[in-house]
């Protein structure tokens, strides 16, 4: 069992090395490919596609995005719940502790790349950083872990492929259209998806790995 435990931490730490790996690789092809002025590594990939505003596909992008927040919602009120029944924060499921702990280096981690760390550029906009996408980044983290938080809650097989399929759906739009919109390049994309997924598995499996001590216990 802690073999398959220890797979969700393996696999998010494989996604950070892929996050990390990206961040060097955009040291290589620079060059200018939009009206931006501003250079960008693995240009002959990101130049695949034509960046150009669409305010249309980056408004529908940012009503996905919001409505993803309510994934913080609802752990928050599962993590008071817990708390009030149970009289203990040891009572509170440790999917909820890790993925509340996550979500501050979930905005830590922003913070980082937009203030600190700025490696791209917007391709629309050259004067504010792109990399990694926040919209794909926390749209990935935020929706898997609503849907494992629902599928603890209500244990059926009905809510936990909906919500699978509600989540993917949420990423894949959010995704298609932060790049579409001309707001990043499709290497920003690719480091917010590895970035959730990171954050994602590696809540998910610190979780699974102290929920399976409590029960050898």
């Amino acid at each position: 069992m802690k073999k398959y435990f220890n797979l969700y931490v393996m696999l998010g730490i494989s996604f950070f090395v892929l996050f990390c790996l990206l961040v060097i690789l955009l040291s290589v092809d620079k060059r200018v490919i939009t009206l931006s002025g501003k250079e960008v590594g693995l240009s002959h990939l990101n130049d695949l596609v034509k960046y150009e505003e669409n305010k249309t596909l980056d408004k529908i992008s940012d009503i996905f995005f919001y409505f993803s927040f309510v994934s913080v919602a609802f752990g928050i009120g599962l993590g008071i719940y817990q708390l009030v029944k149970g009289k203990s924060i040891m009572m509170v499921d440790s999917s909820v502790v890790t993925y509340g702990i996550f979500i501050v280096f979930a905005v830590a981690f922003w913070l980082l790349f937009d203030k600190a760390i700025k490696v791209n550029y917007r391709p629309i906009n050259g004067n504010e950083a792109s990399f990694p996408s926040t919209h794909i980044f926390l749209t990935t983290f935020f929706m898997l872990s609503l849907h494992n938080l629902l599928t603890k809650v209500f244990k059926n097989n009905l809510v936990k492929y909906l919500s699978l399929c509600v989540a993917v759906f949420f990423i894949v739009i959010v995704t298609l259209f932060r790049v579409l919109s001309g707001m990043h390049y499709i290497t920003d994309a690719i480091a917010g998806l590895f970035i959730g997924l990171t954050f994602y598995f590696l809540s998910f499996g610190i979780a699974k790995i102290f929920t399976n001590n409590n029960e050898e216990e």
